[in-house]
C-alpha cells in the first residue's frame, strides 16, 4: 500500500512516523538509534540504513546503524576520511552511489567495503540554518537499489529530522547543564540571563533562545559561558 501512495501522502505519512520516533526519545542516542530504525523499515530497496551527527571538525558525536555491516561500512569511512556519508556531510548535499565496485569517488572505502553485501548507497545530509550536523544513509545490496523516489523521500525525511535532531541536542546540552556540568553558579547565572536576552531580542521560547546560544557557541567554537557573557556585555548572537 505504500508504494501506491503519491508522494506527498507517503512523505507526510513518514514524517509524522519519523517525529513520532525522535520526539518520544529522551536523549540524542535513542533518538539517532530510532532513526536509523525508522529509515530501514520506510526507504523501500533498503537493507540497512545509518545516521550519524558530527561537529564542525567532522568528528562523529553520536552514530546508529541497524546492521554490522553497516556499521562497520560507516566505521570505513571515518578510518579512511572518505566515502558517500562525509562526502554528504561536507557539500550538504545528498550523495548517491549506483554501484560501490564501479564508482571510483573513493576508491580506498569501496575497495575496503567489497566484501560486504552492499552495492549502492543514499546518504543524505542533515542540514540545519546553522550548516550539516550529521548525515543519514541507507544501503542496497544490489546495484540500482534505490529509485529516484526512494531518493526524493530520503531527502525530503532529512530536513524535518535534522531540525528535530537538532532541537534533541539543544535539549540534552540544556540537561549537562542543569545536572552541573558547568561548575560555577556564575556561568550558569549568566547562561541564564543570555537566554533571557536572546527570548526578547528574538521574541522566542526560553528552549528556543537556548538553543540558539549552544548552536552560536558551537559555530564559533567558544565556551558557552563565555559566549553568555558576551551577550550581556551587549554582543550579538
Amino acid at each position: 500500500m505504500r508504494a501506491n501512495l503519491p508522494l506527498a501522502d507517503e512523505l507526510a505519512a513518514l514524517t509524522a512516523r519519523i517525529a513520532d520516533l525522535l520526539l518520544t526519545h529522551e536523549t540524542v542516542d535513542e533518538a539517532v538509534s530510532a532513526l536509523a530504525h525508522g529509515l530501514k523499515e520506510a526507504i523501500p530497496g533498503t537493507w540497512g540504513a545509518g545516521v550519524s551527527l558530527m561537529d564542525t571538525r567532522g568528528r562523529r558525536t553520536s552514530t546508529a546503524s541497524t546492521d554490522p555491516d553497516v556499521m562497520q561500512a560507516d566505521q570505513l569511512q571515518y578510518d579512511l576520511g572518505q566515502g558517500p556519508c562525509l562526502t554528504a556531510w561536507a557539500q550538504q548535499a545528498t550523495v548517491t552511489v549506483a554501484d560501490s565496485r564501479t564508482d571510483h569517488r573513493w576508491p580506498a572505502w569501496s575497495r575496503a567495503t567489497t566484501d560486504l553485501p552492499l552495492r549502492s548507497v543514499v546518504s543524505a545530509p542533515l542540514s540545519t540554518p546553522d550548516g550539516a550536523i550529521g548525515a543519514l544513509k541507507v544501503y542496497s545490496p544490489v546495484p540500482d537499489g534505490f529509485d529516484p523516489q526512494a531518493v526524493r523521500l530520503i531527502e525530503l525525511l532529512a530536513r524535518p529530522a535534522a531540525l528535530m535532531l537538532a532541537n534533541a541536542q539543544a535539549r540534552d546540552a540544556a540537561e549537562r547543564l542543569s545536572d552541573g556540568l558547568i561548575g560555577a553558579l556564575g556561568a550558569r547565572d549568566a547562561i541564564g540571563t543570555a537566554t533571557g536576552i536572546i527570548m526578547e531580542r528574538l521574541h522566542v521560547s526560553r528552549e528556543q533562545a537556548l538553543a540558539t546560544l549552544i548552536s552560536a557557541s558551537r559555530r564559533r567554537n567558544e565556551p558557552l559561558h563565555r559566549l553568555a557573557q558576551n551577550i550581556i556585555d551587549g554582543d550579538e548572537v
